[in-house]
């Protein structure tokens, strides 16, 4: 009978990891206009300047094996200032499962009105795997698990994007990865071409005074179940040099939450975010981010490695 029970979890574990990878192509993000190369290659080279940053999340606090993603990014314009390129890399845990990327950003620039229009381009690849070695079973030592319960799987994305940004305002879409994978076995997944995890977003940055700007945005994603979550944002800055920046957001799945990033120096900023769901979604304590990113003040002089000669 243990046998049995331990093949109906073997089984319930895959559909978990099933469903996972089919609602989380892309991890969820609350302080995406502070790391905008997280969902969409087009930002890469907007900052004008050599940028990295690092972003830790954890989602649903206290909760066993909830999801944690760990996201670096960096970025510069080259010398043509046209161009700029990216790297991007991406480690997504839940459970059994995790999910680690690396992908390489390139993107162009055209110069139009008083702003600028940015073409993205990114490629890489994503190793899923499932350690169902981790699991708690009925029958200690059970042999299903304990031989070869590690699965490993390559699995190569592209993703494109557009983004649009002046001194006044701004807006993206992008589909940071245009191939979906759907599992077939254990370790084996087909590869789908589809519109999934699609992110427009866009917001405006008003004066209200010589100390205050104010910048409402939104942002809306479309996933591959055809459901839209919708993000609005509420962030006052404060001058000089938007030294400090503070802001509420409401998610449609009945989450609120807060976030403020402080400009320690003219290279170093600093983010913090917390979100938490209200009514029948407030079933833990919470989820936090923690932002940090590095800045080069100057522009980069490096060649294309393109037209390198």
């Amino acid at each position: 009978m243990s046998r049995s029970r331990n093949k109906i979890l073997f089984v319930s574990c895959l559909l978990m990891s099933a469903m996972f990878c089919r609602a989380q192509d892309n991890p969820l993000y609350n302080q995406y206009q502070y790391n905008g190369l997280a969902i969409n290659p087009a930002f890469a080279g907007s900052r004008e300047v050599m940028s990295m940053a690092v972003l830790y999340r954890m989602q649903w606090f206290n909760m066993d094996g909830a999801p944690n993603t760990f996201t670096f990014s960096g970025d510069f314009p080259l010398r043509n200032p046209q161009t700029a390129i990216g790297l991007l890399a991406v480690n997504d845990k839940v459970g059994i499962y995790r999910k680690t990327g690396v992908y390489g950003v390139y993107a162009y620039r055209i110069k139009m009105g008083k702003g600028k229009l940015s073409l993205g381009l990114q490629g890489g690849v994503d190793q899923i795997r499932e350690d169902l070695s981790n699991m708690t079973t009925l029958q200690p030592n059970d042999p299903m698990f304990t031989n070869a319960a590690l699965h490993r799987t390559w699995l190569p994305n592209v993703g494109v994007g557009a983004f649009y940004y002046s001194s006044k305002y701004f807006a993206g879409l992008s589909i940071p990865k245009l191939l979906h994978y759907v599992p077939t076995k254990a370790d084996q997944y087909k590869g789908e071409l589809s519109l999934c995890d699609v992110f427009l977003y866009g917001g405006l940055i008003l004066s209200v005074s010589n100390n205050i700007k104010l910048k409402p945005s939104a942002l809306l994603r479309y996933g591959i179940d055809k459901t839209v979550l919708a993000d609005i944002n509420f962030n006052v800055v404060f001058l000089p040099e938007d030294r400090v920046e503070v802001g509420v957001f409401y998610r449609s799945a009945k989450v609120w939450g807060a976030m403020a990033e402080i400009r320690v120096n003219p290279q170093i900023c600093i983010g913090y975010a917390y979100d938490r769901g209200l009514g029948i979604a407030n079933i833990n304590s919470g989820s936090h981010e923690i932002l940090l990113r590095y800045e080069l003040r100057y522009r980069v002089k490096a060649v294309n490695p393109l037209y390198l000669k």
